[in-house]
């Protein structure tokens, strides 16, 4: 269990320590802090910056403490502007060691989570490519590999259209691209399967709507996917030396959340149900995302829940929160909790707004 957190710096606090039960309550008004002790919570597990933000602040110290089977083993994140740094009981270690040494891992819930459902498909795939590198080691090194391909494919689509170089160069990367490819996105694929065969599990999240999840990229689903891809890229080689970009891989696909109307039509949910019912749906979403990286780490979850009231009424907040009950739980709201919640079983951080 994580037993304490503490702060030197980070977003404007310093100096600040926080002691943790198996759920815990943290309670203020807007602006006391609340978010950035998920947020610090978050990041010294291993997450990434949150919401796109991947600008390190010039100096941050976290340090986070675990108890009972762990002896209060103490993790470190440190940063400056340009660079992380991991520490386990005070030894510099690489993040992927770090990882692999720490006993838990964080799923955070926030009210930013409804933008995945309702903006760019850019989005979408961040989140999915965020939970893939916290359940797989070894995932964000074939992201990484795909981009500096795909780098170098499109410098090279741009040179041939500006320079007038010869094509030839581009069957080695097509290759390349293809094979690289087709691994990136078996790891999403793979992931929209489990949700699919997860969600007749927790019917209250989405029973009443027949839900269906689809990934967007018909690639995948070909009988022979590098096959395929290399083909697509050699016909349509012209439209990507004109745009001096790649028109097909997972940098291109997105998923979709589709439900059936009264004629048993599919349409995506977020033109038939309301933003609480769309919340609901997100709250699924997120109990699934805890038990798959649980899965494939072998290791515990804190569920991190920023603003417990935002578009849930009560009756939900408890359902949800019964539904999760064997993880730790960090959760933030303005107020206190339902009278249908056990006050008890809650250790409460009653914030002051300075």
């Amino acid at each position: 269990m994580l037993n304490q957190l503490t702060i030197s710096s980070f977003r404007g606090m310093t100096n600040e320590s926080f002691l943790f039960g198996q759920k815990t309550h943290i309670v203020g008004k807007n602006g006391s802090g609340k978010t950035h002790i998920l947020d610090a919570i978050h990041l010294a597990t291993g997450a990434k910056n949150l919401y796109g933000n991947t600008k390190l602040d010039p100096e941050n110290r976290i340090e986070i403490l675990f108890g009972e089977n762990f002896q209060n083993r103490s993790f470190i994140f440190a940063s400056d502007e340009k660079r992380e740094f991991f520490l386990v009981q005070g030894k510099k270690l690489s993040k992927p060691k770090y990882l692999e040494e720490l006993p838990f891992r964080t799923v955070y819930v926030s009210p930013f989570d409804m933008n995945i459902l309702y903006f760019s498909p850019a989005m979408r795939r961040e989140y999915l490519d965020d939970i893939l590198s916290r359940a797989y080691a070894q995932f964000s090194k074939i992201k990484r590999d795909y981009d500096q391909v795909m780098r170098q494919r499109n410098a090279l689509l741009k040179k041939i259209r500006e320079d007038g170089m010869a094509q030839d160069g581009l069957d080695f990367w097509d290759q390349k691209f293809a094979e690289i490819a087709v691994q990136y996105g078996l790891y999403r694929e793979r992931y929209m399967r489990y949700i699919a065969s997860k969600i007749p599990e927790f019917p209250v999240f989405f029973d009443n709507y027949q839900i269906r999840v689809k990934y967007e990229g018909d690639w995948i689903y070909q009988e022979n996917p590098e096959n395929f891809i290399k083909n697509y890229l050699r016909e349509n080689r012209q439209r990507d030396i004109f745009s001096g970009h790649t028109h097909i891989g997972p940098h291109r696909d997105d998923f979709s959340i589709l439900m059936k109307n009264d004629q048993d039509e599919e349409h995506s949910v977020q033109f038939f149900l309301s933003r609480g019912e769309m919340k609901m749906i997100l709250l699924g979403l997120k109990v699934i995302e805890a038990d798959f990286i649980a899965k494939q780490t072998e290791k515990n979850i804190i569920l991190l829940v920023d603003d417990i009231f935002a578009e849930l009424d009560e009756q939900n907040i408890i359902l949800f929160l019964n539904i999760i009950i064997q993880h730790q739980i960090i959760l933030t709201s303005q107020k206190s909790l339902p009278e249908g919640i056990n006050h008890e079983k809650f250790t409460c951080i009653n914030l002051v707004n300075s």
